[in-house]
């Protein structure tokens, strides 16, 4: 329940039991009217803090999704700073992998030119063996002087055509490694092309969702400042409803404390053998003083559960002093006692019966019939079904009446 929930109805449950603190007549015409304000300050008193509590829920509601939204801003933002830094540590990758990449195709260039540069050379040494194979050749052997020289001179020129082609070996297989290295690089580099791609799309797309985020918090919030400012404005409504509902009761309790005079008799003795208010109790279902259940306070009596149509009796002699329909008590009778050998004096309330049997400023002795057990008047606690609601007064004040009262 909220905080001001618990004060409304608190102080409308104090108000509305006010109405009993002193005895009254049941036909008066001025307490009717009296009563007619205080019912009506009453309903707009509960209705505005109705309207004040949903006005709270509502806040309370938009102040749990401004939370939500702030939550899941804040974890967006998380992720942006890990698609940032991925996307920074990607960002190098593709750096390096083109760096690698253009290092390779530039080797790939150099080995080339190296190659074509040997093969060039070779084709012209072709071309000079094969001058020597269209006649200079023979020519040129037969200018050695003995067998070794020939040989020797033979040798050389295989040699060099060998090594030539070793060589042309060499360059192309090189060429064919650093080819493979830079289609290695290239490829590298356009994975982390694509990955930097992706991580930049991703990023694109948090960051307009922290966007939408964003304006939704936004907005939430505004609307939460404006809810609250709402509820403010209705609680002031609310406290000068208050205040009227307990100037109307302040009103009725001195009209009803003068006219209690009429029933009050010191000279009456109250012998405080008391009785049992019903036939047989079976249970309490909330004792004095305990939380009630929906105004949160002291419970100013004893809650006897019974059927409907029970018999309530009066559990000693006396003078009705009410007996008459209530906003919180329903259909309630109370009862006068009279005054004890210590001096105090002692009046029972009996409230939420389905009917009474008796009037004000009629004689009732111990047992009598005074009414029937229902559910009237405000019983909308844990124990919201039948049952009679037992007060106890000394010198005016609530009491336990179990502590007097058999049951």
């Amino acid at each position: 329940m909220k905080l001001k929930t618990f004060y409304v109805r608190a102080a409308a449950a104090a108000a509305a039991a006010l109405l009993f603190l002193y005895p009254f007549p049941a036909h008066a015409a001025d307490s009717a009217a009296l009563q007619g304000q205080v019912s009506a300050a009453q309903r707009e008193y509960e209705s505005a803090a109705s309207t004040l509590d949903s006005m709270q829920q509502q806040a309370s509601d938009t102040r749990q999704q401004v939370n939500d939204l702030q939550s899941q801003t804040d974890a967006l933002r998380g992720q942006l700073g890990s698609i940032v830094a991925q996307l920074e540590q990607s960002r190098t990758e593709l750096a390096e992998a083109q760096n690698q990449a253009t290092a390779a195709a530039k080797a790939l260039e150099e080995k080339q030119a190296a190659f074509s540069a040997r093969y060039d050379s070779c084709k012209q040494q072709l071309t000079a063996m094969q001058l020597l194979n269209e006649g200079g050749e023979i020519s040129l052997l037969m200018q050695a002087d003995d067998l070794y020289e020939l040989l020797t001179f033979w040798q050389v020129l295989n040699d060099l055509t060998e090594h030539n082609k070793q060589l042309l070996d060499e360059l192309d297989a090189e060429a064919q490694a650093l080819d493979t290295q830079r289609q290695q690089a290239e490829a590298a580099a356009t994975q982390a092309e694509q990955a930097a791609q992706a991580l930049q799309a991703r990023q694109d797309e948090l960051t307009q969702t922290q966007i939408q985020l964003e304006q939704a918090l936004q907005q939430a919030s505004t609307e939460l400042d404006s809810q609250r400012a709402a509820a403010e404005a209705q609680a002031a409504v609310t406290e000068e409803k208050r205040k009227a509902y307990e100037q109307a009761t302040a009103a009725l309790d001195a009209y009803l404390k003068a006219q209690s005079q009429k029933y009050q008799d010191p000279a009456r003795h109250c012998s405080l053998d008391f009785t049992c208010p019903l036939p047989s109790v079976g249970r309490i279902s909330t004792y004095f003083g305990e939380p009630d259940a929906v105004y949160n306070k002291p419970h100013t009596g004893a809650d006897m559960p019974a059927a409907s149509g029970t018999l309530i009796y009066a559990v000693a002699d006396g003078v009705v002093s009410a007996a008459s329909t209530r906003p919180s008590y329903g259909n309630c009778v109370q009862i006068d006692h009279g005054t004890a050998d210590d001096g105090s004096s002692y009046a029972t309330l009996y409230a939420h019966m389905s009917s009474f049997c008796v009037s004000a400023g009629q004689t009732v002795h111990k047992g009598d019939v005074i009414g029937y057990v229902g559910n009237t008047g405000d019983v909308r606690g844990a124990n919201g079904g039948y049952h009679l609601h037992l007060e106890l007064r000394i010198n005016g004040t609530r009491t336990d009446p179990l502590q007097y009262i058999p049951h």
